[in-house]
């Protein structure tokens, strides 16, 4: 029953998104300094809910990760709280995809497009099919700075390597989900199977609010170093 009232709300929440048909493609997307205050302020809600029922013995990261991977299980409340709470990112997800033309056919994938992607970014460049691959994690290249979300109206930009970007993604959906994301078969990266890949191996247990929780840590760790 509470998993059928969670899948309830998610499809609500998606379908509300694929029915708005009042969206003004006109309108410019939010700044890159709202996404970033965006992301804070998600996460700082999906933190302040999930230490009511924190174990001691974990750090707030390895308690997502738990969550995520299954080991640990959420109130159906603190679930509905945090769906909600998760909103904002919603709307700016669709409104993304909407403008740059880009299909999604599930609230998992929409969500990790917003939080992959913010508004500066070059869709088309930002990642490819080496971004994420484990293989040369240790190579010398990782470490070269690349500058995400350029924008030379806008004061905030992000510089990070390739390592930190893998030490985000690591430290958002733990070891084996990114094992089974990187090896995907995303030999061609398209948004619509990257974001459809990350949706299911961050969702395997908690559906859209899994790939929430780990997409709003990745996309905020991100931002962080960037900040370093």
């Amino acid at each position: 029953m509470k998993n059928i009232l969670l899948i309830t709300l998610s499809i609500l929440l998606f379908s509300c998104q694929k029915e708005d048909n009042t969206i003004n493609l006109s309108e410019k997307l939010i700044s890159q300094k709202e996404y970033v205050t965006m992301l804070k302020d998600i996460n700082i809600q999906y933190e302040q809910i999930l230490n009511e029922s924190k174990p001691k013995n974990l750090s707030i990261s390895e308690y997502k990760i738990a969550l995520v991977t299954g080991k640990i299980e959420l109130s159906l409340g603190q679930q509905n709280r945090m769906l909600n709470a998760t909103k904002p990112l919603i709307d700016y997800s669709t409104k993304l995809a909407k403008i740059n033309s880009i299909k999604i056919e599930d609230l998992g994938s929409l969500i990790v497009l917003g939080g992959m992607y913010s508004p500066n970014d070059n869709l088309d460049s930002k990642y490819n099919e080496n971004s994420f691959k484990m293989n040369d994690f240790s190579t010398n290249s990782l470490s070269t700075k690349t500058t995400l979300g350029i924008n030379t109206k806008e004061t905030l930009k992000i510089n990070i390597s390739r390592q930190e970007l893998l030490e985000c993604a690591l430290e958002a959906i733990g070891i084996s989900a990114f094992w089974a994301f990187s090896g995907s078969g995303l030999s061609t990266w398209t948004i619509q199977a990257a974001t459809k890949a990350f949706s299911a191996a961050a969702g395997k247990f908690l559906g859209p609010l899994g790939v929430s929780i780990t997409v709003i840590s990745f996309g905020y760790c991100i931002y962080q170093h960037g900040n370093d």
